[in-house]
């Protein structure tokens, strides 16, 4: 299921894909969980199939993509492209999958193969904007920490919490049909926050885009998201950052990728997002650190 554009076979497994695949179908109240992904993708990240596929496609199973953050692109068999940007997740069929790449700076995303076990009316080809990512991605992660021990009982724990997540993205998704004007016009404008991180979007510009005062932005952005507009630009970009880093990136590397004013200033934002420095992510993964701002 994973590839990198220099290896044809998939047994090369990308430094920052965690395959969480199982060794047999996991039965939970309404789907059996083929393989679950986490991955965090960089130019390189270039996936085949059939070729690079894992495990054979399987007609009646369903692919659920969650994008956190970056950009990843998915090529159909009719070689049409859909363009997956941070905070949305879609349902595709994996025999609809011709290919699929990261097209931006990252692409950071859970893949996750399953067989509804009961009747379910997934959507197919629609995308949903997630806009409480952060209890989405505490959940997956505990989902991907129990799969890993290995335990039986674990296991169906880890797929309980995925069905119940599944069937939450299904609701979401249905019901785009039923969305207020307002809140399609937000959503249009987190896609495009989230397709160009690097730039420094200003509160005028985003209101301009969305041909609204700016303090009716910001009530919209409240109202949506729980967080103002730079607040949410700024918290996006430094998501970014964190998962850039955890690819060995160095401090002044991700904060010239992100386009922030220095080192010093990145570093400063980032610690007051996670509460400690760039450089603490750098000596996890034993790299070398270049920070210059600060330390404590």
């Amino acid at each position: 299921m994973n590839g990198k554009i220099n290896f044809s076979h998939v047994k090369n497994e990308p430094t920052y894909n965690i395959p969480l695949v199982l060794d047999e179908n996991v039965i939970s109240s309404g789907i059996s969980l083929i393989s679950l992904w986490h991955t965090r993708a960089d130019e390189r990240y270039q996936v085949y199939w059939p070729r690079d596929k894992k495990k054979p496609l399987i007609a009646n199973s369903w692919v659920a993509v969650y994008t956190l953050q970056g950009c990843g692109v998915i090529i159909l068999k009719d070689d049409s492209k859909i363009t997956l940007n941070g905070n949305c997740v879609i349902f595709l069929k994996p025999t609809d999958i011709k290919a699929y790449h990261c097209a931006g700076l990252l692409w950071e995303q859970y893949w996750m193969e399953f067989i509804p076990t009961s009747v379910m009316e997934i959507p197919l080809f629609q995308q949903g904007i997630i806009y409480n990512g952060d209890v989405y991605n505490q959940e997956l992660l505990e989902v991907a920490s129990l799969i890993s021990r290995g335990d039986p009982m674990k296991i169906n724990l880890a797929v309980a919490f995925l069905t119940k997540i599944i069937y939450q993205w299904i609701c979401l998704i249905s019901e785009n049909g039923t969305k207020d004007p307002q809140l399609m016009q937000v959503e249009k404008l987190i896609a495009a926050l989230h397709a160009a991180p690097q730039q420094r979007w200003t509160v005028t510009e985003m209101a301009q885009r969305m041909q609204c005062s700016e303090p009716y932005l910001r009530r919209l952005f409240m109202r949506y998201t729980g967080k103002t507009p730079k607040e949410y630009i700024l918290d996006a970009r430094l998501d970014l950052a964190l998962s850039l880093l955890k690819q060995k990136n160095s401090v002044g590397k991700v904060a010239d990728m992100l386009n922030f004013f220095d080192s010093f200033h990145f570093s400063k934002a980032f610690k007051q997002r996670f509460g400690y420095a760039p450089s603490v992510v750098l000596k996890q993964l034993g790299q070398p650190q270049d920070e210059t701002g600060p330390q404590d």
